[in-house]
């Protein structure tokens, strides 16, 4: 969704097949770099750009996104009042609304329209939403996962740990954040929770990250195979 704000013209296949490929290699070099170095490494044909600008506008664009969209999780849950989080939802809505108003008056300006000349201001609204939801589902699913493990714990107090893990996971310590992410999400899911804090709760986001990297090796994998096949096909 990104690469298309850029107007950059790439099969959604192909990037599926690109962004999994990156994933699973690159799940073993500190922090997320490595990730959107392979990504842009394996996209650079289709960026016509000087230097793969586009490209690059595209990956930061994407880490702001996905920044957004935990950090509104985030928030969401630490709200207790179901009215304060209408008022929540309402004002975030008004405020990237006016902010993207202002950006295009500011397009006039030379400075700035270095930096965004080549962003479809128009395209944003859905990738940022898109985001948010992509966040709350991946907080739903180490929910249930803590449930597996019969540890249960409240939707909300899950839904705290998992967003703060994942924006600790780009902090470049680690292979994609692992170690520091398992232990800021059993931290404070035990300073927030009442249960047993006996538990392994870094099992919880252990697991989910095995499963997130078993599932991008197996659609890279089946994609590879699918392209093989093609090209035995076509020869």
């Amino acid at each position: 969704f990104c690469i298309n704000i850029y107007d950059i013209k790439i099969k959604f296949s192909k990037l599926i097949q690109v962004n999994a490929e990156a994933y699973t290699i690159a799940s073993f070099i500190p922090g997320q770099i490595g990730i959107d170095l392979l990504r842009i490494g394996k996209l650079r044909k289709v960026d016509s750009s000087k230097f793969k600008t586009k490209l690059l506008k595209a990956t930061i664009l994407e880490k702001i996104f996905a920044l957004l969209g935990q950090i509104f999780v985030l928030v969401f849950f630490i709200i207790k009042s179901d009215f304060n989080k209408i008022f929540f939802i309402i004002s975030f809505c008004i405020l990237i609304y006016f902010f993207l108003c202002f950006l295009k008056i500011l397009k006039n300006n030379n400075l700035i329209n270095k930096y965004i000349s080549n962003i479809n201001l128009n395209k944003i609204y859905f990738p940022l939403f898109f985001s948010i939801l992509c966040n709350y589902i991946s907080c739903y699913l180490i929910y249930i996962i803590a449930h597996g493990f019969n540890m249960k714990y409240s939707f909300p107090v899950i839904s705290i740990s998992s967003s703060l893990s994942n924006i600790s996971s780009v902090i470049p310590i680690s292979p994609n954040g692992i170690g520091l992410s398992e232990f800021i999400f059993s931290e404070v899911t035990q300073t927030i929770s009442n249960l047993d804090k006996n538990q392994s709760i870094a099992t919880i986001y252990f697991s989910y990250r095995m499963l997130i990297l078993l599932s991008h090796f197996l659609i890279y994998y089946i994609s590879n195979l699918f392209n093989l096949k093609s090209f035995k096909i076509n020869a």
